[in-house]
Protein backbone atom coordinates (compact mmCIF):
# COMPACT_ATOMS: atom_id res chain seq x y z
CA UNK A 1 0.00 0.00 0.00
CA UNK A 2 1.13 3.20 -0.50
CA UNK A 3 1.49 5.82 2.40
CA UNK A 4 0.00 9.01 1.64
CA UNK A 5 0.48 12.03 3.10
CA UNK A 6 -2.69 13.49 4.32
CA UNK A 7 -3.72 17.20 4.99
CA UNK A 8 -3.11 18.42 8.93
CA UNK A 9 -1.31 14.51 9.22
CA UNK A 10 1.84 16.04 8.70
CA UNK A 11 4.96 16.88 11.38
CA UNK A 12 4.12 19.27 13.91
CA UNK A 13 -0.48 19.12 13.27
CA UNK A 14 -1.12 16.30 15.44
CA UNK A 15 -4.01 17.55 17.32
CA UNK A 16 -4.59 20.51 15.21
CA UNK A 17 -8.09 21.32 14.60
CA UNK A 18 -8.70 21.48 10.76
CA UNK A 19 -9.86 24.55 9.08
CA UNK A 20 -13.43 25.06 8.34
CA UNK A 21 -15.17 23.50 5.76
CA UNK A 22 -12.07 20.89 5.18
CA UNK A 23 -13.43 17.05 4.36
CA UNK A 24 -10.90 14.52 5.14
CA UNK A 25 -10.48 12.00 2.78
CA UNK A 26 -12.55 9.01 2.88
CA UNK A 27 -10.42 5.98 0.96
CA UNK A 28 -8.21 3.29 2.24
CA UNK A 29 -6.26 5.30 4.45
CA UNK A 30 -8.74 7.39 6.45
CA UNK A 31 -11.89 5.91 7.90
CA UNK A 32 -14.05 8.65 9.66
CA UNK A 33 -14.54 8.62 13.32
CA UNK A 34 -16.26 11.91 13.15
CA UNK A 35 -19.70 14.29 11.88
CA UNK A 36 -19.40 17.67 10.57
CA UNK A 37 -20.98 20.13 12.77
CA UNK A 38 -23.65 22.45 10.67
CA UNK A 39 -23.45 24.75 13.50
CA UNK A 40 -19.91 25.72 13.94
CA UNK A 41 -18.34 24.47 10.34
CA UNK A 42 -16.13 21.74 11.98
CA UNK A 43 -15.63 18.19 11.89
CA UNK A 44 -16.56 16.80 15.76
CA UNK A 45 -14.73 13.67 16.90
CA UNK A 46 -16.93 10.42 17.55
CA UNK A 47 -17.55 10.84 21.05
CA UNK A 48 -15.73 7.51 22.94
CA UNK A 49 -19.65 7.08 25.02
CA UNK A 50 -21.16 6.91 21.40
CA UNK A 51 -19.04 4.53 20.50
CA UNK A 52 -19.22 2.02 23.74
CA UNK A 53 -22.42 2.13 23.44
CA UNK A 54 -22.60 0.85 19.38
CA UNK A 55 -20.25 -1.73 20.48
CA UNK A 56 -22.67 -3.22 23.47
CA UNK A 57 -25.70 -3.31 21.31
CA UNK A 58 -23.52 -4.91 18.50
CA UNK A 59 -22.51 -7.22 21.79
CA UNK A 60 -25.94 -7.75 22.78
CA UNK A 61 -26.71 -9.28 19.64
CA UNK A 62 -24.15 -11.65 19.28
CA UNK A 63 -24.70 -15.54 19.91
CA UNK A 64 -21.61 -17.56 20.63
CA UNK A 65 -23.37 -20.37 23.02
CA UNK A 66 -26.28 -21.41 25.03
CA UNK A 67 -26.39 -20.80 28.76
CA UNK A 68 -28.71 -23.57 30.72
CA UNK A 69 -28.88 -25.91 33.26
CA UNK A 70 -25.54 -27.27 31.88
CA UNK A 71 -23.95 -23.93 33.63
CA UNK A 72 -25.85 -25.10 37.26
CA UNK A 73 -23.72 -24.28 40.21
CA UNK A 74 -25.09 -26.72 42.59
CA UNK A 75 -24.57 -26.19 46.50
CA UNK A 76 -24.70 -29.47 48.85
CA UNK A 77 -25.65 -28.53 52.75
CA UNK A 78 -24.39 -31.26 54.24
CA UNK A 79 -26.12 -33.39 56.52
CA UNK A 80 -26.28 -32.16 60.27
CA UNK A 81 -25.75 -28.65 59.86
CA UNK A 82 -27.19 -26.52 62.58
CA UNK A 83 -29.54 -23.96 61.93
CA UNK A 84 -28.86 -20.67 60.79
CA UNK A 85 -25.29 -21.77 58.71
CA UNK A 86 -24.96 -20.04 55.44
CA UNK A 87 -23.25 -22.35 52.91
CA UNK A 88 -21.91 -20.75 49.92
CA UNK A 89 -20.98 -22.19 46.27
CA UNK A 90 -18.90 -19.75 43.67
CA UNK A 91 -19.08 -19.99 39.42
CA UNK A 92 -16.87 -17.65 38.44
CA UNK A 93 -17.28 -16.35 34.30
CA UNK A 94 -14.58 -17.68 32.66
CA UNK A 95 -11.94 -15.00 31.63
CA UNK A 96 -12.58 -13.31 28.12
CA UNK A 97 -16.39 -14.30 27.83
CA UNK A 98 -19.40 -12.04 28.53
CA UNK A 99 -22.72 -13.65 29.38
CA UNK A 100 -26.25 -12.41 28.85
CA UNK A 101 -28.68 -13.70 31.51
CA UNK A 102 -32.01 -13.25 30.79
CA UNK A 103 -33.63 -15.97 33.48
CA UNK A 104 -32.34 -17.58 36.90
CA UNK A 105 -33.90 -20.59 38.53
CA UNK A 106 -33.65 -21.08 41.68
CA UNK A 107 -34.16 -24.60 43.58
CA UNK A 108 -34.14 -25.33 47.19
CA UNK A 109 -34.80 -28.66 49.12
CA UNK A 110 -36.44 -29.41 52.26
CA UNK A 111 -34.65 -28.12 55.56
CA UNK A 112 -32.94 -25.03 53.61
CA UNK A 113 -33.31 -21.51 51.70
CA UNK A 114 -31.65 -20.13 48.68
CA UNK A 115 -30.51 -16.65 47.69
CA UNK A 116 -28.15 -15.85 44.69
CA UNK A 117 -25.32 -13.19 45.04
CA UNK A 118 -23.92 -11.51 42.05
CA UNK A 119 -20.23 -9.68 42.39
CA UNK A 120 -21.17 -6.82 39.95
CA UNK A 121 -24.10 -5.94 41.98
CA UNK A 122 -22.75 -3.56 45.13
CA UNK A 123 -21.44 -4.72 48.48
CA UNK A 124 -23.30 -5.24 51.59
CA UNK A 125 -20.58 -4.65 54.39
CA UNK A 126 -17.79 -7.07 52.87
CA UNK A 127 -20.60 -9.29 51.09
CA UNK A 128 -22.07 -9.11 47.26
CA UNK A 129 -25.27 -7.77 47.72
CA UNK A 130 -28.09 -10.52 47.87
CA UNK A 131 -30.00 -10.74 44.61
CA UNK A 132 -33.58 -11.64 46.91
CA UNK A 133 -34.45 -9.17 49.36
CA UNK A 134 -35.12 -12.51 51.18
CA UNK A 135 -34.24 -15.83 51.00
CA UNK A 136 -36.06 -18.55 48.59
CA UNK A 137 -37.97 -20.63 51.03
CA UNK A 138 -37.46 -24.10 51.12
CA UNK A 139 -38.62 -26.48 48.61
CA UNK A 140 -39.56 -23.98 46.24
CA UNK A 141 -38.77 -23.72 42.48
CA UNK A 142 -38.76 -20.32 40.96
CA UNK A 143 -38.12 -19.08 37.63
CA UNK A 144 -36.90 -15.09 37.89
CA UNK A 145 -37.11 -13.45 34.58
CA UNK A 146 -34.30 -10.59 34.59
CA UNK A 147 -35.75 -8.73 31.89
CA UNK A 148 -39.16 -7.77 33.67
CA UNK A 149 -40.50 -4.84 35.70
CA UNK A 150 -39.59 -5.64 38.92
CA UNK A 151 -36.17 -7.77 38.25
CA UNK A 152 -32.91 -6.15 36.67
CA UNK A 153 -35.39 -5.13 33.27
CA UNK A 154 -32.83 -6.19 31.00
CA UNK A 155 -30.20 -8.74 30.50
CA UNK A 156 -27.43 -9.27 33.09
CA UNK A 157 -24.22 -8.91 31.47
CA UNK A 158 -21.18 -10.66 33.11
CA UNK A 159 -17.85 -10.70 32.21
CA UNK A 160 -15.08 -12.42 32.63
CA UNK A 161 -13.95 -12.71 36.32
CA UNK A 162 -17.43 -11.92 37.64
CA UNK A 163 -18.81 -14.27 40.67
CA UNK A 164 -22.15 -15.98 40.94
CA UNK A 165 -22.47 -17.22 44.49
CA UNK A 166 -25.34 -19.53 45.22
CA UNK A 167 -25.78 -19.15 49.49
CA UNK A 168 -28.00 -21.93 51.08
CA UNK A 169 -29.20 -21.43 54.79
CA UNK A 170 -30.20 -23.70 57.10
CA UNK A 171 -33.76 -23.28 58.18
CA UNK A 172 -34.63 -26.41 60.04
CA UNK A 173 -35.30 -25.98 63.90
CA UNK A 174 -33.14 -28.71 64.44
CA UNK A 175 -30.31 -28.59 61.24
CA UNK A 176 -30.50 -30.65 58.54
CA UNK A 177 -30.98 -34.49 58.70
CA UNK A 178 -29.38 -35.36 55.00
CA UNK A 179 -27.28 -33.59 52.51
CA UNK A 180 -29.63 -30.76 50.99
CA UNK A 181 -29.32 -28.81 47.92
CA UNK A 182 -29.42 -25.57 46.11
CA UNK A 183 -29.57 -25.30 42.99
CA UNK A 184 -29.37 -22.40 40.64
CA UNK A 185 -29.84 -22.98 36.87
CA UNK A 186 -28.55 -19.76 35.37
CA UNK A 187 -30.46 -18.44 30.94
CA UNK A 188 -29.13 -16.98 28.51
CA UNK A 189 -25.86 -16.50 26.01
CA UNK A 190 -22.18 -16.19 25.29
CA UNK A 191 -21.20 -13.36 23.17
CA UNK A 192 -17.88 -11.98 21.74
CA UNK A 193 -16.64 -9.15 24.01
CA UNK A 194 -16.36 -6.02 22.22
CA UNK A 195 -16.03 -3.66 25.20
Amino acid sequence: MDKKMIPLQGPGTTGARPPKGWVPPLDEVLTLLGVYDNDNGYWVGLPLQALTKALLVAEALDTLDRIDERNAVVLTVPDGTAQGIVVTQTYQIPAGEVWYLNRLELITEAEVTGNIRISKFPKSGTVDKAYLGTDQAASHNTDYDLDVAGQVGADLRLIGGDIITVAGTVAAVGGTTADRKVTLNPFGRKATRLV
